[in-house]
Order: C-alpha cells, then sequence, then structure tokens
C-alpha cells in the first residue's frame, strides 16, 4: 500500500459538477459496457498495447510487471509500495525523479481515505508524460458483496464518482467498463434475464470497475 499526506480539504462543488458530467456519459451502471475475464487478463489485453514506461501504484506481487514482461514491446515496467519486504523500484514518491507513459492503479484506492485516494490521482497526473494513460481498478459498490466482504476496505466508489474525481485532477478522455469473471454462457443468460431486477434494485452482477484517463496535452 502507499503512504502520502492527505489534503485538508476537498473540492467538493468541483467533485460534483465532474460527477454529473461523468453520469451524463453513463446515465446508469447498465449503460456502463461489460468486460468479461479476470482482472489479469484485462490487464493483459491493456498492456500488450503498451510501449515506453509503466508505473504500477501499490504494485503488490508485481503481477503487473508479469504481464509486461511477456510482451516483447519496450515496456519498461517499474513498482511502487511500501511494502519493503517485497521488492519494488521505490517505496516513496520522494524518490522519483522520472516520469511515465502509463501509471497503472488497481485495487488500490478502496483501501484509503476518500483524501488519500484524490492525491494520488493527482500524484499519478504529475508522473505522467502529456498524453499519457492511467488505469484504474476498484470494486464496483453496485454488487451486493464484493466491496463489503474484505475488511480492510475503507472507501466505497461508484463509477461516476470516480470518474469525476478523475477530472478533478485534470485527467480527460474517460471510459469506463465492468468487469465480471463470470463468462460462461449460463451466466451471460442468468444475468440477461435477471436485468430488469437488478435494474430496479439498483444492484449489478460485475463485480469491478475498470476506468482508463489521459493526460491533457499541454
Amino acid at each position: 500500500m502507499i503512504s502520502i499526506k492527505s489534503p485538508d480539504h476537498l473540492p467538493w462543488r468541483e467533485i460534483k459538477e465532474k460527477r454529473e458530467q461523468t453520469k451524463a456519459l453513463y446515465s446508469s451502471i447498465f449503460k456502463v459496457p461489460l468486460i468479461y475475464g479476470t482482472k489479469k487478463s484485462v490487464i493483459y489485453n491493456i498492456a500488450r498495447d503498451m510501449s515506453g514506461k509503466v508505473l504500477d501504484i501499490g504494485g503488490g506481487d508485481r503481477f503487473v510487471g508479469e504481464i509486461c514482461n511477456g510482451f516483447n514491446n519496450g515496456i519498461e515496467y517499474k513498482s511502487i509500495d511500501i511494502d519493503n519486504s517485497r521488492f519494488h523500484d521505490y517505496y516513496s514518491f520522494d524518490d522519483i525523479k522520472e516520469r511515465f507513459n502509463a501509471v497503472f492503479l488497481l485495487d488500490v484506492l478502496e483501501h484509503v481515505s476518500l483524501a488519500d485516494g484524490k492525491l494520488l490521482m493527482e500524484k499519478s497526473y504529475q508522473l505522467l508524460d502529456p498524453d499519457g494513460k492511467i488505469i484504474v481498478t476498484v470494486p464496483n459498490n453496485l454488487h451486493p458483496t464484493c466491496f463489503h466482504t474484505d475488511c480492510t476496505h475503507i472507501t466505497s466508489y461508484r463509477y461516476h464518482d470516480l470518474g469525476g474525481l478523475l477530472m478533478t485532477c485534470g485527467f480527460k478522455d474517460i471510459q469506463i467498463f465492468r468487469i465480471s469473471a463470470k463468462k460462461k454462457f449460463k451466466h451471460k443468460l442468468l444475468a440477461l434475464i435477471l436485468r430488469p431486477i437488478l435494474k430496479f434494485l439498483d444492484i449489478d452482477f460485475a463485480t469491478g470497475i475498470l476506468i482508463t484517463a489521459k493526460k491533457e496535452i499541454q
């Protein structure tokens, strides 16, 4: 996990404004495109089209690095984490003196406060090259259980909340996806049959949310 100093306040008015802009793009969770696959398979499909330097914030077991190293496309992978029991390239943001073409922020934001989460997004923006991409995943809090089954989860994000927060940090070209690992035909059929009930109850069967966005070209 990552240790940072939180800001004293959050720009609530701007967050609300950007959240509504995101919601205008995706008026309900069922308007958000669905990707079937595991988190690793989804990241594999994203990373295979990448090149240049990438930073994995909260890198943990560095599985993103294993994926990146499997390609011959010139990816230079680096990770940052405060867990010094494992190897990471960085253990503090203060030590980073380079910029990156992409930043991964996978299943990290839900483990920190809202203020710390926004600061991580701002730091990601600062560390990106112009037109660089951020890739973020969080649990889908419209799924009945996936957020609440981990006692280390602190902050719950709806898809438009997270999109709005990224916009307040300066990111553009927000794209949001739902992720479901249950890709068998019977699961897809059941989801189709139950869709009216799920929509009425404001719940979703997809367990994850993936958001990609870009840094503005200065």
